[in-house]
């Protein structure tokens, strides 16, 4: 069954629809607004005025350069892992004969 999830950013709710795991989507949306904020807070007293829609798309590009790089770190640890995997598969085979 699904759930629904509110957050608020910049005085809008958004509430969008998630599986049975509330708990996991109403932390990721508590990450979300704290990066939303440091995002907002870089520009805290700064001559330069950013509007809001700027800082959500900073928002949104930092999200992608995590992911990025945690995918980046997966591939090459599955990779590291299928090669010992079959190192050790070679092993065992020479070890039944």
């Amino acid at each position: 069954m699904e759930k629904t999830v509110t957050l608020q950013i910049f005085g809008r709710k958004f509430t969008f629809q998630t599986e049975p795991g509330e708990a996991d989507a109403k932390q990721v949306a508590a990450h979300f607004e704290d990066a939303v904020r440091k995002v907002q807070s870089q520009f805290d007293g700064k001559p330069v005025n950013v509007d809001k829609e700027t800082i959500l798309i900073l928002t949104g590009l930092n999200f992608a350069s995590e992911n990025y790089k945690l995918e980046k770190c997966y591939q090459q640890l599955f990779d590291r892992m299928t090669e010992k995997s079959a190192v050790v598969l070679s092993e065992l085979e020479k070890a039944m004969q």
